[in-house]
């Protein structure tokens, strides 16, 4: 956990013309609708502003001076900009809606792609809470920006521009008075705006940490009610959820100082502009039609200001979410996709001298093996000797490997990575299943017939399937968590043997299953593995026993290779270990 608190500390700050020139292609498309938005946003505030000037023409030339003929003209005229007014504020905020939505849909489908193009090792090191609140959260927060406060603020300065624009022509000298009162609010906001732009980043932080925290919570109740840990685990949210308390009072205090500042402002203009334009009439300088409108234009015009707070708030809360985006979709850890060559596949495979290693320590040292066409090879040794990298190579996870890794004499790099992975399967030990229907694990969201996916499961010994309430239909709880942990194995031979894979990969795919289950497997490991180069890391040596090739890998490097057989005559390290086994009692696993 702390290495990813400090990983949240080290995000880049990019500065507006950054994070605008990151959105701009994004919004290029809806140029046109924007602009059809800002135009009726022009109209809104156009037909709001004229109003009160109407009821300076009905005081000054007609109650004035009780002349009442054109008055119901006028009152036309009214009832028309209430309407223009209703019509354009409708387009404006459908219209917002519109684009703004196409836009964070578009930024979400890119970042998700994107997510799912990067390496293998990049989630290793950046937890899944983290991900998705920037794919959720942080894209949902763009969302409000752009849909409502990017249109909403281009209308409240249309309508102070507006307003301002009006006063002038009414009378300059009561605009002066009013612009000593909304000076200092601009000012206010400038200061506003870069202190609560350091406050959101800060929140942004805890709250990224808050979910990363909870989601490793949830998915390891197990563990911590079996450990008794909820009272530490509560203690721990409550020190990040403390933290993010005292960020947001202090972006309320922002807030709240920034109101009772715009009102005290509002009610001091209006005072000034009572006692001036009071005295103006006097000296015959300013109707009271004039005066009537300006007090109807005052509340209209630090509506809008009082507005630039949450404005501010939003879009600072916006651009802290944009930068965290940012800084996902600028990871330059894209995976390889390999070159041309597209098979097809039929199954031989070779390491020729490869190392590797995932950091500085190697984790693989000079090995090699070969495995023809349909052959069974496993791979067994200790915890941490390399077993599984020797999979996540052959699967193309990476390719910053010394060595060539040869898949029917072509070298891994040069395959197109997705065609290749088009013939394989995996199985792991810890089961991937999905809330969804048993058929979409099976099929991955393929079309299969009822009768095909009967008949997998028959062939892997998994046909309790049909005695589930719907069948194929069974809706899987997250991670399959209402099935067994060998009903998940079997489901995971089924999506295996679904996809006819040339090269299987199974690693550890029987080890944390029981007696009935594991002869269950391993009657239909035969025909699953029937007719496909197999690749087995394995703890039990009933699978293994049985494997045209065994090696024994250890710190890295292969110490041992042969059949069962020739290894246990070797009387080596795999000798050394299966009779150790064998006397603890435990001969069907190898750890």
């Amino acid at each position: 956990m702390d290495d990813v608190l400090e990983q949240e500390e080290q995000t880049r700050h990019h500065n507006d013309k950054e994070l605008l020139a990151f959105l701009w292609p994004y919004i290029r498309p809806h140029l046109a609708v924007i602009i059809v938005t800002l135009l009726a946003t022009l109209g809104s505030a156009i037909s709001s502003v004229l109003q009160p000037y109407i009821f300076k023409i009905i005081i000054d030339d007609h109650i004035k001076v009780m002349n009442f003929n054109g008055l119901g003209t006028l009152l036309i005229i009214y009832l028309v900009l209430l309407g223009a007014y209703f019509a354009f504020s409708w387009t404006q905020m459908y219209l917002s809606s519109v684009f703004g939505q196409k836009i964070t849909w578009q930024l979400r489908v890119d970042l998700m792609k994107y997510l799912m193009s990067l390496k293998v090792d990049f989630f290793s090191r950046n937890p899944v809470g983290k991900l998705v609140t920037r794919v959720t959260n942080d894209v949902a927060n763009l969302n409000e920006m752009i849909s409502a406060g990017f249109v909403s603020l281009i209308a409240d300065v249309f309508l102070l521009v507006s307003i301002f624009i009006m006063m002038l022509l009414m009378n300059w000298r009561l605009t002066l008075v009013v612009l000593l009162a909304v000076v200092p609010v601009g000012i206010m906001l400038q200061v506003l705006g870069f202190a609560l732009r350091r406050v959101w980043r800060v929140i942004r932080r805890v709250v990224s940490r808050m979910n990363v925290y909870t989601q490793e919570m949830l998915s390891g109740f197990v563990v911590v009610k079996a450990f008794t840990r909820e009272p530490l685990c509560e203690e721990e949210y409550d020190v990040i959820n403390q933290e993010h308390y005292k960020y947001q009072l202090q972006a309320a205090r922002l807030r709240v100082f920034f109101y009772p500042s715009v009102s005290f402002l509002r009610e001091l203009s209006r005072a000034l502009v009572l006692l001036y334009g009071g005295y103006l009439i006097s000296r015959g300088l300013v109707t009271v039609g004039t005066l009537v409108s300006f007090f109807q234009l005052l509340p209209m015009m630090f509506d809008p200001i009082a507005d630039f707070s949450d404005k501010f708030t939003l879009f600072q809360t916006a651009f802290a979410s944009l930068e965290k985006i940012m800084d996902v979709m600028e990871v330059k850890e894209v995976e390889y996709k390999g070159k041309d060559y597209a098979g097809p596949l039929h199954g031989d495979v070779a390491f020729d001298s490869v190392s590797f290693a995932y950091g500085e320590e190697p984790v693989l040292k000079d090995v090699s093996f070969d495995l023809g066409q349909g052959q069974t090879l496993a791979i067994v040794g200790p915890t941490g000797a390399g077993k599984s990298t020797i999979l996540n190579l052959l699967i193309g996870f990476y390719d910053n490997y010394d060595g060539n890794v040869f898949v029917d004499d072509v070298e891994l790099r040069e395959w197109n990575i997705e065609e290749y992975r088009h013939n394989l399967a995996l199985v792991l030990q810890e089961v991937q299943l999905f809330h969804d229907t048993v058929r979409n694990n099976i099929t991955l969201w393929d079309n299969a017939t009822d009768e095909e996916l009967e008949e997998i499961l028959r062939i892997v010994n998994a046909d309790f399937v049909m005695n589930l309430p719907g069948g194929l239909d069974y809706m899987l709880a997250p991670e399959g968590a209402n099935l067994s942990q060998g009903q998940r194995q079997l489901i995971a031979f089924a999506r295996a043997l679904y996809h006819k894979p040339k090269l299987l990969l199974l690693d550890e795919a029987t080890a944390n299953i029981d007696t009935d289950t594991e002869r269950l497997i391993q009657n239909a490991l035969p025909r699953l593995m029937a007719g496909r180069t197999t690749v087995v890391i394995a703890h039990r040596l009933s699978t293994i026993q049985e494997a045209d090739k065994i090696i024994v890998i250890n710190h890295g490097r292969v110490i041992e290779s042969g059949t069962h057989q020739e290894l246990i005559a070797k009387k080596g390290f795999y000798y050394e270990l299966y009779t150790t086994q064998l006397m603890a009692g435990t001969a069907g696993v190898m750890e």
